[in-house]
C-alpha cells in the first residue's frame, strides 16, 4: 500500500487488483486476527466495555454537517445511510473496545468514504476507494482541516475495504474497515448488543441494501477490472452482503 503502518505522513498509494492468493492471505490474516479477539473475549481475557447513544452520537460541528451535505448531494439516500451506519457501527467498537478515536475525523471519513461510487464519479480513473480518498482529502483542505487530519481521512477512505491490512492501523483507519464490513458482511458483529444493533437499524434503515448496493460494486468491477473491488467481486464478494444484520 506505499505507507508504513500506524502512519499519519503519507497517502496510501492505489494498489490495483490484488490476485487471488493475495486476497487468500489477506482474508485468511483478517479471520485469523478475529478469532484471536474472539478467543480472548470467551477466556476471559478481555472485555467488552458498555457502550451508550453518546458514544455514536453524529458530531453536529460545522464540518460534520458540510461532510454529510457532500454526502446527500452526490449519493443516493440507500449509500448515505450506509455511511451513517459504518459511523455508527465503527464508533460503538471503538467505545466498546476502549479505542481513543478522533470522531469528527471518522465521522467525516464514513460519510464520504463512497464518493467514489456516486453517479458523478463512479467511472473517474483508478480504484473508487481511492477516488473517494482524493475528493475527501481535497475536501479537508478546502475546509481548512490540517494536512495530518486530511491524510488520516485519505487513508481511512483508501484503505476501507483492504481486508487484512486496514485493521493494522490507527482505530481511524482500521475502524472504518469494520464498520463498513459489518454493514456489508456482519464483520464483528457479535461484539454488540442486539438492542445497540436495533437502534441503529431503526435509525438508518437497511431495507433493500443488497439489492442496491450490490450493482455499484459490479459496476465498478465490470468498468475498472484492474481496480482493487474488482478483484474482490471476481472471487464472490458480493454474494457475501447480507440481506439483515445478525447477532
Amino acid at each position: 500500500m506505499a505507507m508504513d503502518e500506524n502512519s499519519t505522513t503519507k497517502l496510501a498509494i492505489d494498489p490495483g487488483r490484488p490476485s487471488r492468493p493475495v486476497l487468500a492471505t489477506r482474508f485468511a490474516r483478517s479471520e485469523f486476527r478475529t478469532g484471536l479477539q474472539r478467543i480472548s473475549r470467551v477466556l476471559g481475557f478481555k472485555r467488552l466495555q458498555d457502550a451508550v447513544p453518546e458514544n455514536w452520537a453524529i458530531p453536529d460541528s460545522a464540518i460534520a454537517v458540510q461532510a454529510i451535505e457532500v454526502a446527500s448531494n452526490l449519493c443516493p439516500a440507500f449509500m448515505v445511510r450506509h455511511c451513517f451506519r459504518s459511523y455508527c457501527f465503527g464508533a460503538i467498537l471503538a467505545a466498546r473496545n476502549n479505542l481513543t478515536l478522533d470522531r469528527e475525523a471518522f465521522f467525516i471519513a464514513a460519510m464520504l468514504h463512497d464518493l467514489g461510487l456516486s453517479d458523478t464519479h463512479a467511472d473517474d480513473p483508478g480504484s473508487f476507494e481511492w477516488v473517494g480518498a482524493r475528493l475527501a482529502h481535497s475536501f479537508c483542505l478546502t475546509a481548512e482541516q490540517t494536512e495530518s487530519r486530511a491524510i488520516t481521512v485519505h487513508n481511512a477512505i483508501a484503505l476501507h475495504t483492504s481486508i487484512g491490512i486496514a485493521d493494522r492501523y490507527q482505530p481511524e483507519i482500521a475502524l472504518l474497515h469494520f464498520g463498513t464490513g459489518m454493514d456489508l458482511f456482519g464483520m464483528r458483529v457479535d461484539e454488540i448488543p442486539k438492542d445497540t444493533l436495533e437502534l441503529v437499524l431503526g435509525d438508518y434503515p437497511r431495507a433493500e441494501f443488497k439489492t442496491e448496493f450490490s450493482p455499484c460494486l459490479s459496476h465498478q468491477a465490470q468498468q475498472k477490472p484492474d481496480s482493487q473491488i474488482a478483484g474482490a467481486v471476481g472471487i464472490g464478494i458480493i454474494d457475501q452482503i447480507r440481506e439483515k444484520l445478525e447477532n
